[in-house]
C-alpha cells in the first residue's frame, strides 16, 4: 500500500502539500494539485481516514438518533439526513433512543465516543433542560428534530403540528361530518398534543363541539391503532370519521374497521398524519396530513453543517403541513 510520502516524491512535493491537496484545506496551484492528483491515481494512494481524522480533529462521521430506526417515519428522515451527509462527502451512524430519557442518553454518549462531528437528536424522554444543556455544552454541535426548545430554537427543525390537525378536522368538517373521533399517539408527545390540539380548535370554531369519548390515546404503533379504533366502537358506535395521529396508526385502525363490517370511507371515512409510503398502498388508499420528512432531514443535516463549517446557509426551521387527498374520506350528504 503506498504512503503519502511516496506520493509526494512521485508528485516532487512536500507531504505537507498532498496533503492540503486531498483535504481542501489550503489552495494549491493548479499544475501542483494536477501532479499530486497524477502521482496518487499511479500509486492508487487512499489515505487513511483515521489518521486523516486525527490532523483535521474532524472524524467524518454524523450522528442521528430518533425513536426507531425501524419506523417508515423515521426511516424518510434519516434519509434525508444521508443524502446531504453524502453531497458533503460525510457518512451517518444511526441509534435508537426508543422515548426513553436513559436510552436517548445511551445513544448520545455511544454516538459522542464514535467521535462524531456533530448530532440530529431526535428526543421525546430527555427534558428540555437535558438538550439546551447539550446544545449549548456538548462535545459536538448538536441539531433537534421533531421538538421546538424555545430557548435554542436556532437548532430547532420542527413540523406545525397544531396547523396539521385543524388542518385533517377541517377536511372532514368539510365532507359533512360532525361526529368525528381522534386516535392520538402518546400525550407524553409535543407533536401528540399539537395534534390534538389542533383537532379541537377547529371542531370548537365549526361549532361541532368537542367530546372526550371520541378521543383515545394510543401509541404511533398499528396495533396500537387497531386497539384504540376497538374502543372507539364500543363507546361511540356512531362516528362517521377518525382522524389518525398517525399513518400507522390509521393502517391497524382500518383493519379493525373492516374486522366489525365497518367500510371505508362508506361507513367512515378516515384520515391519516405523516404521508409515509405505506398510505399510497392501503385499500382504499388514504387521505393524510403530509409531513415533508425527507426535506426536514435535509433541512437538519444543512442546520448542523452551518454550526460546524461556521457558515450561514438559508434552512427552514418550521415546516407547514399538506393535505393529500386519497381515496378514504367520503361526503356526507345531508
Amino acid at each position: 500500500m503506498a504512503t503519502i510520502r511516496e506520493v509526494s516524491r512521485l508528485a516532487r512535493v512536500s507531504p505537507a502539500t498532498v496533503s492540503r491537496v486531498l483535504n481542501g484545506t489550503t489552495p494549491v496551484a493548479p499544475p501542483t494539485r494536477e501532479r499530486v492528483l497524477q502521482a496518487v491515481a499511479a500509486l492508487d494512494y487512499t489515505p487513511n481516514a483515521f489518521a486523516r481524522g486525527l490532523a483535521t480533529n474532524r472524524s467524518g462521521g454524523i450522528g442521528v438518533t430518533v425513536n426507531e430506526v425501524s419506523s417508515p417515519y423515521f426511516g424518510a428522515f434519516v434519509f434525508g439526513v444521508e443524502q446531504v451527509a453524502r453531497e458533503n462527502g460525510l457518512h451517518l451512524m444511526v441509534s435508537s433512543g426508543f422515548a426513553d430519557a436513559q436510552s436517548e442518553r445511551t445513544s448520545i454518549d455511544f454516538l459522542l465516543s464514535r467521535r462524531c462531528d456533530g448530532l440530529v437528536v431526535q428526543a421525546e424522554g430527555l427534558a428540555d433542560e437535558d438538550l439546551i444543556d447539550l446544545v449549548r455544552r456538548g462535545p459536538a454541535p448538536v441539531v433537534l428534530f421533531g421538538r421546538a426548545v424555545a430557548e435554542i430554537e436556532d437548532v430547532c427543525v420542527v413540523m406545525r403540528n397544531e396547523r396539521g390537525g385543524a388542518m385533517a378536522a377541517e377536511y372532514l368538517l368539510a365532507h359533512g361530518h360532525r361526529r368525528i373521533a381522534h386516535v392520538t399517539g402518546p400525550l407524553s408527545f409535543p407533536d401528540a398534543r399539537e395534534r390534538l390540539q389542533g383537532y379541537r380548535r377547529a371542531l370548537e370554531a365549526a361549532g361541532a363541539g368537542y367530546d372526550e369519548r371520541y378521543v383515545v390515546e394510543s401509541d404511533f404503533r398499528e396495533e396500537g391503532g387497531a386497539r384504540a379504533t376497538a374502543r372507539l366502537l364500543e363507546r361511540v358506535p356512531d362516528l362517521t370519521a377518525i382522524f389518525y395521529g398517525n399513518d400507522q396508526m390509521a393502517a391497524g385502525g382500518m383493519r379493525t374497521l373492516r374486522e366489525h363490517g365497518r367500510d371505508v370511507p362508506g361507513d367512515v371515512s378516515v384520515i391519516g398524519f405523516d404521508d409515509v409510503f405505506l398510505a399510497r398502498y392501503l385499500t382504499p388508499t388514504l387521505t393524510t396530513v403530509r409531513q415533508p420528512l425527507i426535506d426536514m432531514g435535509r433541512a437538519a443535516a444543512h442546520l448542523l453543517l452551518n454550526r460546524l463549517d461556521h457558515k450561514r446557509r438559508e434552512v427552514v426551521h418550521r415546516f407547514d403541513p399538506e393535505l393529500v387527498e386519497r381515496q378514504s374520506v367520503a361526503r356526507i350528504v345531508r
